[in-house]
């Protein structure tokens, strides 16, 4: 059993202080943040529910164990609940999701113990066909889809529908891992056969695939938190991404203004009641199409990566505490979101980007970029010798240059200079597995 002291703690910044034990199921990337967050503001004592051994290593070395009291591994909802109370000492105060592979078992754990749990399926919340499908039930703008168990029945609905270009990804693809963009169906047959058959990043096999049209128009992200149904919109960037041997490979995500885009913000609020995301946070992908914005994407989670770090650095409101206030203090969350968050200066983060894998030689990352006005910091740690694989999603990004500034010509100069930097090889050197030298 924990040991729970007085079960108060201190509180900072003038938060509630709270009781109590918080369980977060899968605790990965920007959800390792979350149980020392906790126990700093509301002196919480955290235990972590983990949902899966097959996890891409990088995921599962962004879990922090100093951090929480004791995990339990998920096997069922009754064991899996009464382990976390015998480690508890009773059953907890609070639940909250740190990771897109830990969605559908916080639905499961909420709803076990009432802890202001989501409604209606929680499927529709990770599988991106029911996700599509609950939009259209609802009235809300969606992408013209099909799912498919084989490579035939979604050529034949891509050959039948006719949109100029396509997207094949696993139903529950996430961090972009095994989308492809399509021009014909030519590509729609081959990129079927990549996925049909390997594991996703979660570790399940891919026996269906999401065949959608792919839409035109700029590309949002829009992170939100809600508490007992009422949405509140904390922040939104937008993307640039480019193609890869037909791969979406981001390549800056850059803070923009909430209040200059309400068609974005009130069309994301209609999707997340759709999907049935009532209290904590929302990670929403769209495309602002000539018709308004259409969902790609929402994850019941915090944005990944460095995304909420981003957001506390450049918005009057933190994505984490917000977080943890919406499922620990609902009272103190009501207080916070009674403003508009706005931005205090802009922040960019430069995705960086290997045409093929091989060994590092070595790294001019930060006395490249170091010296450049807007610089915050980067996560290029690689030292000779260390391997880098070739860039085709998020996970295999092998860094990231975060540049801040008020200055917003400042920050486009150094964005722009990042990333031409990295398209030359300037960034890092690297032995590529042909044994040909140079990225």
């Amino acid at each position: 059993m924990l040991d729970l002291g007085d079960r108060t703690g201190s509180a900072v910044d003038g938060a509630a202080t709270a009781r109590g034990t918080l369980v977060v199921v899968d605790p990965y990337s920007s959800g390792s943040v979350l149980a020392r967050r906790a126990k700093e503001v509301y002196g919480l004592t955290s235990v972590a529910v983990l949902t899966s051994e097959t996890l891409p290593a990088a995921l599962v070395a962004t879990y922090p164990a100093e951090d929480f009291g004791g995990d339990v591994r998920f096997s069922d909802v009754l064991t899996t609940a009464a382990a976390v109370e015998d480690l508890c000492g009773g059953r907890p105060e609070f639940l909250i999701c740190g990771s897109e592979p830990g969605v559908e078992v916080f639905d499961l754990l909420a709803a076990h113990w009432g802890l202001r749990p989501n409604s209606g399926p929680s499927e529709v919340r990770r599988d991106k066909f029911l996700m599509q499908n609950r939009l259209r039930d609802a009235g809300i703008r969606y992408i013209p889809h099909h799912k498919a168990s084989d490579a035939e029945s979604a050529v034949a609905w891509a050959a039948a529908s006719g949109p100029a270009e396509y997207v094949v990804k696993p139903v529950k693809s996430f961090a972009t891992d095994g989308v492809y963009f399509c021009a014909d169906v030519h590509e729609v047959r081959a990129a079927c056969e990549r996925l049909f058959g390997r594991l996703d990043l979660a570790g399940e096999l891919i026996t269906e695939v999401l065949v959608q049209e792919r839409l035109v128009g700029p590309e949002f992200v829009v992170d939100s938190v809600s508490l007992d149904g009422v949405h509140f919109i904390v922040d939104m960037f937008r993307y640039t991404k480019e193609t890869v041997d037909g791969n979406p490979v981001y390549r800056a995500m850059s803070a923009v203004e909430v209040g200059d885009h309400p068609d974005v913000a009130a069309y994301v609020e209609q999707a997340l009641t759709a999907l049935g995301i009532e209290s904590g946070p929302g990670h929403s992908e769209l495309i602002l199409t000539a018709d308004g914005p259409v969902l790609i994407e929402t994850g019941a989670r915090m944005h990944g990566g460095l995304g909420a770090t981003l957001v506390d650095e450049s918005s009057t409101h933190s994505l984490i505490d917000l977080t943890l206030a919406s499922r620990v203090a609902p009272d103190e969350f009501r207080a916070r979101t009674g403003v508009r968050p706005s931005l205090r200066k802009g922040v960019v983060e430069c995705f960086l980007s290997a045409p093929q894998a091989g060994a590092v030689t070595a790294n001019r990352v930060r006395e490249a970029c170091g010296g450049l006005d807007s610089f915050l910091f980067d996560t290029c740690t690689q030292v000779p010798g260390d391997r880098i694989e070739k860039t085709v999603d998020l996970i295999t990004s092998y860094g990231r240059v975060v540049l801040a500034h008020a200055d917003a010509g400042a920050l486009a100069r150094d964005m722009a200079h990042v990333l031409e930097l990295d398209r030359r090889g300037s960034l890092v050197e690297v032995l590529a597995d042909t044994g040909v030298h140079g990225r």
